[in-house]
């Protein structure tokens, strides 16, 4: 299948008018070839069979949204950055407030809201909230359930893996007792309107997927989501480049902070 522009376009403006997702963002050689794998796969031989498929069906069209969504995740993923999170940033950000409002964007199925939940209890119990969101409906069902698999579970420390971590015959369940920090919900990074004064973004491994125009409208909604002195996490493929001319301050590799501007004078005064 080898669709032209054209086609492109109309099943883009399709998809877009039904599900007010836009497909533009997204990088294009890499998003068509996937749609065209995807297609092939339901033995659709043109854009427009594809579409006629998806558009009789709701099951069919959740299903290929699903499958845009690129849940490739574990826990405590990137170990090394997990470690800086918990002996450099969250000791900071809890020098300033008891409890930290937090979030998960691009959640997947949970991985990363999970990890933090386990950092949290495990060294700074308190009221804190994290919140998970997704454009994918089957992988927040998923992190709803809390169970993950054995590839998900190879990077957790072993002491957290005995105190938060339990074997069943549907894989590694997380301690309950870590849903009193935990919330998901449907979410749309490059449609949504953010919610403010998040001391913790986690943004990690999803906006590679995105084109730089799109990165850079959603690195500035992240800069004003965040209160002063809050920190965005990001991916360790994922360096903002643009970073001082959105606002932020790199304080380590990977960890951009939003500065503390008039609230640094008044502590100090």
């Amino acid at each position: 299948m080898h669709p032209s522009n054209e086609q492109w376009l109309t099943f883009h403006n399709a998809f877009r008018r039904r599900t007010g997702l836009d497909l533009a963002h997204y990088k294009q050689d890499q998003l068509r070839r996937r749609i065209v794998s995807m297609a092939e796969t339901r033995g659709c031989k043109s854009l427009e069979e594809f579409w006629a498929l998806l558009s009789a069906s709701e099951k069919d069209l959740r299903w290929f949204q699903d499958k845009l969504a690129i849940n490739v995740s574990e826990l405590f993923r990137n170990p090394e950055k997990w470690e800086e999170l918990r002996r450099r940033v969250l000791p900071e950000l809890l020098g300033r407030s008891r409890s930290l409002k937090c979030w998960s964007a691009g959640c997947s199925y949970g991985a990363e809201a999970y990890s933090l939940a386990m950092t949290l209890d495990a060294w700074f119990p308190g009221a804190h909230s994290i919140l998970g969101t997704d454009i994918d409906q089957a992988a927040l069902a998923q992190a709803n359930k809390g169970v993950f698999h054995d590839n998900d579970v190879r990077g957790v420390p072993e002491e957290l893996k005995r105190r938060y971590l339990r074997r069943t015959e549907a894989g590694w369940e997380a301690d309950p007792r870590l849903r009193r920090y935990l919330s998901f919900r449907n979410g749309d990074l490059l449609a949504d309107r953010f919610d403010q004064g998040y001391d913790l973004i986690l943004c990690r491994n999803v906006v590679i997927y995105f084109n730089d125009e799109a990165k850079d409208r959603l690195y500035r909604k992240f800069f004003q989501a965040l209160k002063p002195g809050g920190v965005l996490f990001v991916g360790s493929t994922e360096r903002i480049f643009n970073s001082q001319t959105i606002g932020f301050e790199s304080t380590m590799p990977f960890f951009y902070r939003k500065p503390l501007g008039d609230l640094a004078w008044r502590n100090a005064s």
